[in-house]
């Protein structure tokens, strides 16, 4: 891990500087660690469950956010272009696990981030606070930060690539004698959404998730009924139809794109996996039309209608704008 250089900054503000360097990384505290003591927490979580069903909410978690080191009203430039959310539901079906984190931007929607059946196991054990015999993986990995005087101050998830969302964990050295981050010391590490959700979980610390990812993969509040009068056999129907009627704009940049690497014209082949991936992150409509074939493999049929019925009104919506202009 890179070595931390800090410079004094008013308000104890976190900054990377070029001044002076301080042993800071996670492997140096490895090797300089003290003695360790336990340390306070900065954050609550509150969780709440009820049993397994159709339309349970597995688990809520209420963060408290966290301001780092900071003694008065200060910016995180890190922040910039992200919006907090908080998990909302985990539910698993036919070892299909889905996060819904709420974005708390008054919209009342969500982000659906689909995760692996260990790590849905593990964050719903967190939230329902299931005593473990033994220590599992994220347990594990909030021990060892501890135990070298780190902690998670926030998570971010930054990036959709392909239907595969990236995140950041952000981690600080704690002050004993405040419990607080010392300024200089924040760094962030790559982590899958699912590793960085339930440690933040762990920690108590606050999410958060880039903007432009929250307008185009955000989806209706999934217990908002979606259309109790369908069968699956109709939902199954009517979510094929919509989708033969997509014009997927990635074909023909995917079809420019072969054929360009077959003649060896890498420039030109760069820049169609250029248009591609710029269709996968902005194009609501292409998000929607992966999210339905998603939640139609996997039998989630309510979930597809609802994905169906938000993609038409936002084909609606465009037609709509189009005539008028």
């Amino acid at each position: 891990m890179a070595q931390l250089l800090q410079t004094p900054l008013p308000s104890g503000r976190a900054f990377r500087g070029t001044v002076m360097p301080v042993c800071t990384s996670l492997a140096a505290a490895m090797r300089c660690r003290g003695n360790s003591q336990p340390l306070p927490s900065q954050g609550h979580t509150c969780a709440r469950s009820t049993a397994a069903g159709p339309s349970n909410r597995c688990g809520r978690v209420l963060v408290r956010a966290y301001e780092q080191g900071s003694s008065g009203p200060s910016r995180d430039p890190s922040l910039d272009g992200f919006v907090e959310v908080k998990v909302d539901q985990v539910r698993v079906n036919a070892g299909n696990a889905v996060v819904y984190l709420r974005i708390l931007d008054g919209r009342e929607r969500v982000l659906p981030v689909h995760i692996g059946e260990n790590e849905s196991n593990a964050l719903l054990k967190e939230i329902n606070k299931q005593r473990q015999m033994r220590p599992l993986t994220h347990d594990v990995m909030k021990n060892i930060l501890k135990e070298i005087k780190f902690r998670v101050v926030k998570i971010r998830i930054t990036d959709i690539v392909a239907n595969t969302y990236y995140a950041r964990i952000h981690l600080a050295r704690v002050n004993d004698a405040t419990g607080q981050p010392e300024a200089g010391t924040e760094v962030d590490v790559d982590a899958r959404p699912s590793d960085a959700i339930n440690l933040a979980v762990r920690f108590g610390s606050p999410m958060y998730v880039a903007k432009k990812i929250a307008d185009t993969a955000g989806a209706p509040y999934p217990d908002q009924p979606a259309t109790p009068n369908e069968t699956a056999t109709e939902i199954v129907r009517s979510v094929r139809e919509t989708l033969a009627s997509f014009e997927d704009p990635t074909v023909m940049y995917t079809l420019q794109k072969d054929l360009a690497v077959k003649e060896e014209r890498f420039e030109d082949a760069h820049q169609m996996q250029q248009l591609i991936y710029h269709e996968m992150t902005h194009n609501a409509l292409l998000r929607l039309v992966v999210a339905m074939e998603t939640a139609l493999s996997d039998g989630r049929y309510e979930e597809a209608a609802r994905y169906r019925d938000e993609f038409r009104r936002l084909s609606a919506n465009a037609q709509a704008e189009q005539r008028r202009t």
